[in-house]
């Protein structure tokens, strides 16, 4: 099969590689679409903090089970994402219920190989069905989903929650839609205007861009603030703004894991009793109910949009340069059939 392998930082062949064999327990998926992550970039660049070489990258994956563990109630040929996640099950994290964070935590697409190859071969307990309905250019959407479930829930968003997202980069309008999905009041926040059009166009407000954002946030809530701020873009503009954004006793939920030295008034956090919150990938539950928000958004309107380039298996490493450079509107998907 042919495979996209990163044999050291910066340094993606296209080769031929030997499709995985199965045993107990495990599925060979021929992968349909891999979508390409900020997070790939960050292994890709040698900048992961627990990220190994040679491995296959790619941890958003869609395909169809080509062979698979004969004690599983999966069959071959169904269309399935897959979780991720592989935690140990033995650590403080696990068995207090929250594997995701798990102090072994490994990741399929940065730890073992992943999606940029023909065949990947997965965990049956890590494989999760596609609704029927869902194309498959969306359905390969499934993780970033699983991403604004589990973000929007530790925000609390609940219907007639005002929420400010701010950063509208491709898992930022995620999130937003995520939000409103749980009937949250949404706004962006983005000084991009190519990124904002997108946005509106999925329906999704925005603060106007060119005036002062805080005074934006304060006209569009009456003067209080919202109740959640989700900052999504990294940026130290984006991350100064979230405390004055948020109202009194709301909640801030910072997505960024670049690491990034930011100066942080945690004065300005107790003077308004503000809860700060960290969100990290997601649980099983939320990457189910992922997929069950974009089956229903997907139904309800047209999300096309998140989707700006297909690109070959063979040009895996072109797509993480453009996604680097910052040539994509949207979401880059590489095409493994």
């Amino acid at each position: 099969m042919y495979a996209n392998l990163l044999k050291n930082w910066q340094d993606m062949t296209y080769c031929e590689l030997p499709i995985p064999e199965i045993g107990a327990g495990e599925a060979l998926v021929r992968m349909r679409y891999a979508g390409v992550c900020g997070s790939d970039i960050t292994v890709y660049d040698g900048k992961h903090m627990t990220a190994t070489t040679p491995v296959v990258l790619g941890h958003e994956i869609l395909g169809r089970i080509e062979r698979i563990s004969p004690d599983s109630d999966f069959k071959v040929g169904e269309r399935v994402t897959a979780y991720p996640l592989i935690s140990c099950g033995e650590c403080y994290a696990c068995k207090a219920g929250m594997s995701h964070v798990c102090r072994e935590l490994k990741l399929l697409g940065i730890h073992v190989n992943g999606g940029y190859e023909q065949y990947v071969k997965i965990p049956t307990d890590m494989l999760v069905r596609v609704p029927d309905r869902l194309p498959d250019k969306l359905a390969a959407l499934a993780e970033p989903f699983a991403v604004g479930a589990h973000s929007t829930a530790r925000a609390r968003v609940t219907k007639g929650s005002r929420v400010l997202v701010i950063g509208a980069g491709p898992i930022g309008i995620i999130i937003a839609l995520c939000a409103k999905q749980r009937v949250g009041e949404v706004y962006i926040a983005e000084i991009n205007e190519k990124r904002a059009a997108l946005a509106r166009s999925l329906g999704i407000d925005c603060l106007e861009i060119g005036k002062n954002q805080l005074d934006e946030c304060l006209r569009v809530t009456d003067g209080c603030g919202f109740d959640a701020v989700i900052e999504a873009s990294g940026s130290k503009a984006g991350i100064l703004l979230t405390t004055d954004a948020c109202k009194i006793g709301g909640t801030i939920v910072p997505m960024s894991l670049s690491g990034a030295l930011v100066e942080f008034v945690l004065g300005k956090v107790s003077f308004k009793e503000q809860t700060v919150v960290g969100s990290r990938v997601y649980t099983y539950a939320h990457f189910v109910e992922g997929v069950e928000m974009l089956d229903t958004i997907a139904a309800r309107q047209n999300i096309d949009s998140l989707v700006s380039d297909i690109l070959p298996l063979s040009e895996a490493k072109r797509a993480i340069e453009m996604m680097k450079r910052g040539e994509n509107a949207a979401k880059i998907l590489i095409d493994c059939d």
